[in-house]
């Protein structure tokens, strides 16, 4: 026995010195693999007989005897890389790969399935765009919802004050679900509710994609298609999702500025992203990742508007002729000259806002063992607006204090916006290949009004010591989720069946909404009398007592997901969602896609669904008191449930319902050339709006609101009109390599039509159902939800590389548009139409080191304005030159720009 075990020792000390040594006769061969931009976590990395994955930080090791062997690196949707590699004994050899695109394949995503399938964009039965963060950049615009703007052809967003409302296939911003790694983002607590001819989607409630910092975004997919069935009932007109970077070991810094022809709108952007591994000891594979990143954004306010041509100090009395009117603006004129004003003063604010935005994230993910990973994300973002209200005339005595300012004032309202999300979760395998994972999120945006250089009229008899400043009140928005999501294929590997993916999960969400009082001063009338208006100028806001509101609501859903491709030519995805609203009851949307690939070149797609909206918190509790430049009245909107809204026999908000056809096809024209055609038929049918302005003046609306004195002027949410909507959008994408040079070219457009059909619905205490149908929504709301947004637009751009050097071409045409308004004092319709225009932007990059790339441009390099207005009546007496809701490009001409990034 002793000499058994004497023999084994020795046999074991051998068989581990020869391991040693064989061992330290291998060769090391290591590397990174990363794709356009980022790091590719997963790739598949094969060295003669052996095979591994890259590790979170794109990482791959091997340890193989010397020899001649072939590398083979593969990852879905990149071109495949072969390079032979001769191994040679105790030598290290290190790599550094850059995996190209498959120009025949398109880009992979995520979005339109729940399949664990990694597609293309060419592949899929529905149409996605995809735009990495380098390619956005490209675009020298400031801001992610403008860069989407000038790159996707069914994509209108408007430069706004605070906050720009986006809009997919002409429908309205709360019609899009934002989704951030796949997990819904939270809405803006405020509404988008200015009048019917200055903002894109009125009455809708935006989300504000530039509240996630552009440095930490990977890229992002649009899905072109209503997606209810898989995502949720508002994804009516389709669904963005932004990616998050993942990507570590690389620290990156982007710098950003330029300002317009005019010399204004300085902007300056600063953008900070790196990432770390964690776990570093671990072996590759079960390492974590920390990406965090920082950004900063300065953007400066323009003035495009006109002097103003009215009177100031005298108003003209009702019934003067126009001898009387002659001598009073003569009169009021001479007054003027006196005190030696510049006309200029009197011009409101007509541009964009003032904005100082910065914001945080944290995108993370740990393994916590073989089969399962934490992940998590957290954002902050804070952002801040400053503009310059309409002037307040001292003759409008009913709104000015005299005695503070004798010659008028400008008031300067300001805007305080906080967004947080918190996302965490755990997702895994099981031992039987489903595929699980579970998360919770959090989402808040909080948004605060104040106003300086104001009063309250109402407090005349404070003189001189009236305050100046209020506090308005604030909006505040939360939303809860938690997910529990299960897929797994199903499909046999020797079956007859390519793939059948099953996904299943659930959702309950919680949604808070909050509007908090203001400062006493800012929405109060101290003057008994009545001959003064009573809160703050320009608005009253939503701070006073009556609107104060704390609500909540639970939504409940469920949803399958079928994907199955059942050979190299058929697929198809069946969806299937219920939902439950505590304030609205249950929905089941349905829906299904299918794709035929007739060859390798050429698929034929299409889908047919339906979806339900319900209205969102903000529609039904939302209430806001306002004051009209150049009157006293005193009015607003008021919430779905208010007794005033109840006098106008307006109902309960009830769930927008809604059917979507879409068709189309993908090709490959060439091993170079792409091409995808989508057609789409949209209908809503109870489609929530924002009314028209019922004013007191009217005697059957001074019947209905006898009750209600100091109410002079009413609007509400109702469900009022049925809309269909219909397009087709195209791209063509080519993609060459000559001479040492890259030569990519797309040709993008999006043509689409929106209209109302069916009469408008009214209620039983409406009599005179042409009059009141043009209140409720008339020629105005008509002519901004059929003609406000573009009903063409078509990009082209040529981008060329060589060497250090790239050079970018884009050209956009924004199609004709129209608006229109009534003047309240003739009641003549003052229609305006704008013709299409063009954009041309140019940039010239280079990189003089690997670690840094320079780019100069400018965008709009031919400083194109839109139309001017062209009625009087819509000018606000020559203040304004330009339309900002049917301006879908601005009004604030050519923009130069320079740009430095770094990478380490």
């Amino acid at each position: 026995m002793k000499k058994s075990w004497s023999q084994i020792v020795n046999l074991s000390t051998v068989f581990t010195l020869l391991s040693f040594f064989v061992a330290a006769q291998n060769g090391i061969v290591k590397g990174t693999v990363k794709g356009s931009e980022n790091v590719l976590q997963a790739a598949t990395v094969s060295l003669g007989n052996k095979t591994i994955l890259t590790d979170s930080s794109g990482k791959f090791y091997f340890s193989i005897q010397p020899g001649n062997y072939k590398l083979i690196i593969t990852y879905t949707g990149y071109k495949k890389i072969v390079q032979r590699v001769n191994v040679f004994a105790a030598n290290t050899q290190i790599f550094a790969f850059s995996m190209t695109p498959n120009d025949q394949l398109g880009e992979v995503v995520v979005l339109g399935s729940r399949s664990l399938v990694q597609r293309s964009n060419l592949n899929t039965p529905v149409a996605v765009d995809v735009f990495s963060a380098s390619k956005l950049v490209q675009t020298g615009q400031q801001g992610l919802i403008q860069m989407l703007n000038y790159l996707v052809p069914s994509f209108n967003a408007n430069p706004q004050v605070l906050i720009e409302p986006v809009t997919l296939r002409g429908l309205d911003p709360d019609h899009v679900l934002i989704l951030v790694n796949g997990i819904r983002y939270h809405n803006t607590a405020r509404l988008n509710n200015g009048t019917p001819n200055t903002n894109l989607g009125r009455g809708s409630v935006v989300n504000d994609l530039n509240s996630i910092p552009f440095s930490a975004i990977e890229k992002v997919e649009i899905l072109r298609d209503g997606a209810s069935a898989q995502y949720g009932s508002d994804a009516i007109a389709g669904v963005i999702n932004i990616r998050l970077k993942e990507s570590t070991g690389k620290t990156s810094i982007r710098l950003h500025t330029g300002q317009f022809y005019a010399g204004d709108g300085l902007k300056f952007s600063f953008g900070f992203n790196q990432g770390i591994l964690i776990g570093k000891s671990r072996p590759a594979g079960r390492q974590g990742f920390l990406n965090y990143s920082a950004d900063f954004r300065h953007q400066g306010a323009t003035s495009r508007g006109g002097v103003y041509k009215g009177t100031v100090y005298k108003d003209y009395p009702s019934g003067s002729t126009g001898a009387d009117s002659a001598r009073i603006k003569t009169e009021d004129d001479s007054i003027i000259l006196a005190r030696g004003i510049n006309r200029k003063v009197f011009s409101s604010f007509d541009g964009i806002s003032q904005l100082n935005s910065s914001g945080v994230l944290l995108n993370g993910g740990y393994p916590i063992s073989n089969c399962a990973q934490l992940f998590w994300t957290s954002t902050v973002n804070y952002r801040q607006s400053s503009l310059t209200g309409s002037y307040r005339f001292p003759k409008d005595s009913g709104q000015v204090n005299a005695v503070l300012y004798p010659d008028g004032f400008k008031p300067l309202p300001k805007t305080t916006n906080w967004d947080v999300t918190v996302i965490a979760g755990i997702k895994g395998d099981t031992k039987n290949s489903w595929h699980w994972e579970i998360s919770s999120s959090f989402g808040d945006n909080s948004s605060s009004s104040y106003v300086s250089n104001t009063n309250n009229a109402s407090q005349y008899g404070l003189g001189k010591n009236a305050p100046t400043a209020f506090y308005l009140g604030k909006l505040i928005y939360k939303q809860y989720i938690n997910n529990v999501s299960f897929t797994k294929d199903l499909a046999k590997k020797e079956g007859s069946i390519k793939s059948c993916n099953l996904g299943i999960g659930a959702e309950w969400r919680f949604e808070n909404y909050q509007q908090k009082e203001g400062d006493e001063a800012s929405w109060k009338n101290y003057d008994t009398t009545g001959r003064t208006q009573g809160g703050s100028q320009p608005s009253i806001g939503s701070g006073s007592p009556e609107n104060v509101v704390d609500k909540n609501r639970t939504v409940s859903g469920a949803y399958i997901d079928l994907e199955v491709e059942t050979n190299k030519h058929f697929l198809f995805d069946l969806a299937g969602r219920y939902e439950y609203y505590s304030d609205f009851g249950g929905n089941i949307a349905g829906k299904l896609a299918v794709r035929y690939k007739i060859s390798e070149q050429f698929s034929l797609r299409g889908a047919v669904g339906n979806g339900f909206r319900a209205p969102s918190m903000q529609q039904r509790f939302f209430a806001e008191t306002q004051s009209f430049r150049g009157t006293a009245l005193t009015g607003g909107i008021f919430s779905n449930n208010s007794n005033v809204t109840k006098a106008f026999g307006i109902p309960s908000l009830q769930a927008e319902r809604s059917v979507n056809l879409d068709g189309g096809f993908t090709s490959k024209l060439s091993r170079n050339i792409s091409l995808t055609v989508d057609a789409y038929w949209i209908q809503i049918t109870n489609r929530v709006v924002l009314s028209g302005v019922f004013r007191k003046r009217n005697p059957d609306v001074a019947a209905i609101l006898a009750n209600y004195p100091n109410i002079d002027l009413v609007q509400f949410y109702v469900n009022a009109i049925n809309t269909r909507t219909h397009g087709i959008d195209a791209v063509l994408n080519g993609n060459w390599n000559i001479h040492k040079a890259t030569l990519g070219i797309m040709l993008a457009a999006n043509f689409n039509r929106n209209a109302i059909f069916g009469r408008i619905k009214t209620t039983g205490k409406i009599f005179d159902t042409s009059r009141y149908t043009n209140t409720l929504f008339g020629i105005e709301e008509k002519t901004t939800l059929e003609k406000d947004q573009p009903r063409e637009k078509i990009i082209l751009s040529a981008t060329v590389n060589k060497g250090k050097f790239g050079f970018i071409f884009r050209n956009n045409l924004f199609g004709k548009t129209a608006n229109t308004q009534i003047d309240t004092d003739t009641n003549d319709t003052l229609y305006e139409f704008f013709s299409s225009k063009i954009l041309t932007d140019i940039s010239i990059s280079y990189t003089p080191k690997s670690w840094l790339t320079i780019t100069v441009g400018a965008n709009n390099i031919f400083d194109v304005y839109p139309d001017r207005l062209k009625n009087y009546g819509n000018t606000n007496e020559g203040i304004s030159i330009y339309s900002n809701g049917a301006s879908p490009f601005g009004y604030n001409g050519g923009y130069y720009f320079v740009s430095m990034a770094f990478n380490f």
